[in-house]
């Protein structure tokens, strides 16, 4: 195959140019010049802004449909997001829904498979024709077909900020290099080490059924993407940090955008459903341990094992009804309004009356789970 055929010479040049100019040009700018705090400043706010609008809009409202948000919202990450030149939201959303139908299949425009750095950007370079499959949805969107349109026009003209920001200052260079050439080179790389620093490195707390890992060194890096297991396994839930302490920038901008009424209707998986799927991950890795225990010793410990296992995930399944059950009837006494305050306040008591037994039934299965774990582990370190 020539040259020509397999590489796609735009997409080619245009990545290893930008690269080649910012590893060039930001250190003879430090020599010569050094930095300002105006250079550094601005280059952090085009990082931020166009890559949360990748993280945000492109991949969290286009592609996976999280959350509605208001046609400012939409304008805005639509403009934003054509600055980071990784194509139109239409294109970007039609390759990542084909990503997570397929992944890590051959069929995966991205798979890690077939290593790291073609996932980090050689499928980008290459000449293949991945045409637009699985977007009817977003091509019913007439901001979302303006943006497919003129994408790279649109790009372009948000890319010069810097530019207009350095003719004010009197310094139009020093804001070309760390503003322009250096900031293009950032948000590709952040966007694409999700593709494959977070396929190849990190943890699976959720699920073992893909190469997708969390990894919590990637999270600030990439405007909290970086929890990238939790993300395949609920891919349509708002969130990528879903624990409070996890870094997720994009979250807590998204929370900020709700409470002003521009964003709104956000979907998120319980906390009783991510608690259970943590378990069934960790049952299954002390299995794998038992396996090394003589038949004798394992055998009782991995009946017990699955017994609590089992004891406790009904547990969970219990309270997370619960709380279903709760919220219908919070819908349904709010409709028929003030007038009924008496009666909701019965079922309220009458709820928490009926938590209280499930809380003391969950406290149980939980010490169960942790006796049978520590049994494990004891007769394991024993062996």
């Amino acid at each position: 195959m020539s040259l020509a055929k397999r590489w796609n010479l735009l997409n080619t040049t245009f990545l290893t140019g930008t690269l080649a100019l910012a590893l060039v040009l930001v250190p003879w700018r430090l020599a010569t010049a050094g930095l300002r705090w105006s250079e550094v400043l601005v280059c952090l706010a085009m990082v931020f802004a166009i890559g949360t609008a990748i993280s945000g809009g492109y991949h969290r409202l286009f592609s996976h449909r999280a959350y509605k948000a208001s046609w400012p919202v939409r304008f805005l990450f639509l403009c934003l997001g054509a600055a980071a030149f990784e194509n139109s939201a239409l294109k970007w959303a039609s390759d990542h829904r084909l990503h997570h139908q397929h992944v890590d299949s051959d069929q995966d425009p991205y798979t890690i498979g077939k290593g790291f750095w073609y996932a980090h950007w050689t499928w980008v370079m290459e000449a293949k024709d991945h045409p637009l499959v699985g977007v009817a949805d977003l091509e019913k969107d007439p901001l979302v077909r303006w943006q497919h349109r003129h994408h790279f026009l649109i790009g372009a003209v948000v890319a010069t900020i810097p530019l207009w920001i350095g003719l004010g200052t009197g310094n139009v260079l020093g804001h070309l290099v760390f503003g322009l050439a250096l900031r293009i080179v950032l948000t590709h790389h952040t966007t694409f080490f999700i593709n494959s620093a977070a396929h190849m490195f990190g943890s699976r707390p959720y699920t073992d059924a893909n190469t997708a890992r969390d990894n919590w060194l990637l999270a600030p890096l990439t405007y909290g993407e970086g929890y990238h297991n939790f993300h395949h396994q609920w891919q349509w839930d708002y969130r990528n940090g879903a624990l409070w302490y996890q870094w997720d920038t994009t979250k807590w901008l998204l929370n900020v955008l709700a409470w002003l009424g521009l964003v709104g209707q956000f979907r998120r998986v319980s906390a009783e459903a991510m608690t259970r799927a943590r378990l069934r991950m960790e049952e299954k890795r002390l299995r794998e341990r038992l396996a090394l225990a003589s038949p004798g010793s394992a055998h009782p410990m991995r009946d017990r094992l699955a017994t609590a296992r089992l004891k406790l995930d009904a547990a969970l399944a219990a309270l997370h009804d619960r709380h279903e059950v709760l919220g219908q009837k919070k819908a349904e006494w709010r409709a028929k309004g003030l007038a009924k305050a008496e009666a909701w306040r019965e079922v309220k008591a009458e709820w928490r009356a009926s938590m209280a037994v499930h809380r003391i039934e969950l406290k149980t299965a939980w010490a169960e789970w942790r006796a049978a774990r520590l049994e494990v582990r004891t007769a394991l370190v024993y062996c």
